[in-house]
């Protein structure tokens, strides 16, 4: 699939590794980030997603490959993330991604209300201008990606599947291969699957799906997570 951009080329087909911490993890400092994402480029990953401008900038010295690039709004506190815009939520939080050295900017491509009042076409339009960045949208609905599809996004990504007020989930269910499927049929701009992959056969799913690339985070890059997991498999007998 060829685009304006080259390096989105270089992600068709890949595994991409999210490596993102919260503020009350162990991990979450950039010499630590780095490692978890240098150790998935070592397993085969092709492109990281990192979050944070010190972070991208401590672990672009590290690595050449692609980074697609945002900011969590320190402001919006995770109760209201249902409702809030919080992913690259400004053109002045894409601009500091941008210049920290990532290659793509994500952003959130829901229509909620951004805090510096841009419309998604404004802020797609001045990231393409002024940044001279491809753009990553995050969406959660068939309608949300079409949107962005139209206001100029180079990739569309179900990531905010499930983490809306519209399609609130359980964090423990799969990623919406119904929607990945219909944004694959009726887009031109690749589409990436994003979000809840926590199994190899979710991964190869997505491809056959028509999935460009896929992300996989919190499967390899957040151990309490994977420990949360297996602690709430051990039977009510043994605890």
């Amino acid at each position: 699939m060829k685009s304006k951009y080259p390096v989105i080329e270089k992600l068709e087909q890949a595994v991409i590794v999210s490596s993102q911490a919260s503020d009350n993890e162990p991990l979450n400092k950039p010499e630590h980030l780095c490692a978890l994402a240098l150790s998935g480029l070592n397993g085969g990953a092709r492109g990281l997603r990192l979050e944070g401008a010190e972070n991208i900038k401590y672990i672009r010295k590290q690595t050449d490959v692609p980074i697609i690039g945002l900011i969590k709004s320190e402001k919006v506190e995770d109760k209201d993330r249902l409702s809030s815009v919080y992913i690259t939520a400004s053109f002045a939080e894409a601009k500091a991604v941008s210049d920290a050295g990532a290659d793509i900017i994500a952003i959130d491509a829901t229509p909620r209300k951004r805090p510096d009042g841009l419309t998604l076409i404004e802020l797609i339009e001045r990231i393409h201008k002024e940044l001279n960045k491809p753009v990553w949208a995050d969406v959660s609905t068939l309608q949300e990606g079409l949107a962005a599809a139209e206001a100029g996004a180079d990739v569309v990504s179900t990531t905010l599947y499930g983490y809306t007020e519209e399609t609130k989930r359980k964090s423990d269910e799969p990623p919406d291969f119904e929607l990945l499927g219909e944004l694959c049929k009726k887009l031109s701009q690749p589409v990436v699957l994003e979000g809840r992959v926590w199994y190899p056969h979710e991964l190869s799913r997505g491809f056959e799906l028509g999935a460009y690339a896929v992300v996989v985070g919190s499967a390899i890059t957040r151990p309490q997570l994977i420990t949360r997991r297996f602690v709430k498999a051990v039977p009510e007998r043994a605890r």
